[in-house]
């Protein structure tokens, strides 16, 4: 990473990691198919393709819909609940136990219900 500078900053999904390393294999298998991605993309690929619960437009629409809801909300946050999917108020307390902010048991069931609608 010799001389490489870091342009922008942004939290992305689970999903979208799948969909953007899919597009760099592709990439990739153009220019030496016979080892089109590093060892750790490699990886990072399968783990991407085996967690990953919604499709990446999915992914982006919930979690903006997480952060227009709710005020305290940002986009690590929400990235964050998108990609783990809580299913009650128990996951909820425990993937906030470490943030500045716990939402209440009313935010918490909202989150919930709008996660519900993007379950399979």
């Amino acid at each position: 990473m010799i001389g490489r500078k870091k342009l922008e900053e942004r939290y992305i999904t689970i999903a979208e990691t799948r969909e953007l390393l899919e597009r760099r294999r592709a990439e990739g298998m153009e220019e030496n198919p016979e080892e089109p991605m590093f060892y750790e993309a490699r990886v990072s690929l399968e783990h991407a393709e085996r967690f990953a619960r919604l499709k990446p437009e999915q992914a982006v629409e919930l979690k903006g819909k997480l952060v227009e809801l709710f005020e305290w909300m940002d986009e690590r946050l929400a990235a964050k609940l998108v990609d783990l999917m809580p299913e009650d108020y128990f996951d909820i307390r425990v993937i906030f136990s470490k943030e500045d902010y716990m939402p209440t048991r009313e935010e918490a069931e909202e989150i919930i219900r709008l996660l519900d609608e993007y379950r399979e």
